[in-house]
């Protein structure tokens, strides 16, 4: 029987990280219809392998990026942003496989965080339905509390965390194995950390973070089992 966590792993693996944009020479931006969870400070890339630093970000209108090697290089068509680096597990536990998966932040951001505990209840053998998989999936990237406000965390991170989460939802609907998703729950975090009046004193994981909170109930039908 395959466990829930990894029906949702599945899902993140088919997670489009591609974004279509047409280089604009007269402002030096790459116009983009979507763009999907770019910020500032992420690297993207060509459809040749070239990197570039964004540098700004405008949602849904354009980016603009920087080639780490060839300054001649200008940022055009299929473009490739970030995969998203996938964990399961308690916070104690996610805390500690996270922190040793990668001595580069960057390679492990921006993160999917599917929190256990999950709960499941089953269908019998005269439904068409298999399961309903209840979880809390975080989507969280790298904030910088020394220089940004509120505005800043919300505008910088949780904006696109929440394109992030939309594009999870989008590959859900996509699935066939799917119910359409006609309701879900989430939160937004500015800091993401254990909070009390005077603000955020304890990160939740060991990293400055901002991001979405989702809360949401995947039904799974039944697929015919040819063994």
């Amino acid at each position: 029987m395959i466990e829930a966590s990894e029906y949702i792993e599945d899902i993140v693996s088919q997670m489009d990280v591609t974004i279509l944009g047409t280089y604009d020479i007269s402002t030096g931006r790459t116009l983009f219809c979507d763009t999907k969870w770019a910020r500032v400070g992420k690297t993207i890339k060509d459809s040749l392998g070239n990197n570039y630093k964004i540098t700004e970000v405008e949602t849904d209108v354009y980016i603009v990026a920087v080639p780490f090697v060839d300054p001649l290089l200008t940022l055009d068509g299929l473009c490739y942003l970030e995969t998203p680096f996938f964990m399961t597990g308690t916070k104690l536990a996610t805390n500690r496989e996270w922190s040793i998966a990668d001595n580069n932040l960057e390679n492990k951001l921006p993160l999917i965080w599917l929190l256990e505990i999950i709960s499941e209840t089953g269908y019998g053998r005269g439904s068409a339905f298999d399961r309903d998989i209840e979880a809390k999936i975080f989507y969280l990237d790298e904030t910088d509390p020394s220089q940004y406000y509120t505005k800043q965390h919300r505008d910088q991170v949780v904006k696109p965390m929440q394109k992030l989460m939309t594009e999870f939802l989008k590959t859900t609907e996509g699935i066939r194995e799917y119910q359409t998703v006609e309701n879900y729950r989430y939160k937004t975090f500015s800091r993401f950390g254990v909070e009390q009046e005077n603000g955020v004193f304890q990160n939740i994981l060991d990293a400055n973070l901002s991001g979405i909170a989702l809360e949401i109930t995947l039904t799974r039908y039944k697929v015919n089992c040819k063994c």
